[in-house]
């Protein structure tokens, strides 16, 4: 297993999301296994997927960006970036994790749609919460 900075900062981002490997890989459109292979260092995903990744996790894509052009993560080395993914401040933050997995579900696809196709989405939500009055 080669534990390469992005890998660490996409594991720890996922275990703070309180998602599973099938979960993410399910709103990528992508198989389980090809999401591993992304959090074990075995491959890198292109850009589009980093960006698609940010989206899941609600972080700023740059976090992913930085973190592929390191190999290897130097443990013994002080990295901002891990620290704070690592320490509990982000427990500060909504936890999307304590949503039912339905709208776990439901909310990491939403991210991973287009403007004009989440657009679309609300207005059908708006449209069915309409014809429940």
């Amino acid at each position: 297993m080669n534990n390469s900075k992005f890998s660490l900062v996409l594991r720890q981002c996922r275990e703070n999301s309180g998602l599973t490997q099938k979960q993410v890989a399910d709103a990528l459109n992508v198989e389980r296994s090809t999401y591993a292979y992304y959090e074990t260092g075995t491959t890198h995903p292109s850009g589009s997927m980093i960006i698609k990744l940010a989206n899941v996790f609600n972080v700023n894509y740059t976090m992913f960006m930085d973190a592929v052009g390191d190999t290897e993560f130097d443990n013994n080395e002080e990295d901002e970036t891990y620290t704070t993914l690592s320490d509990n401040s982000w427990q500060e933050r909504e936890k999307m994790y304590t949503l039912p997995k339905s709208e776990q579900t439901l909310l990491v696809k939403f991210r991973t749609l287009s403007a004009e196709q989440k657009k679309q989405v609300v207005e059908l939500v708006d449209k069915l919460r309409g014809a429940k009055k």
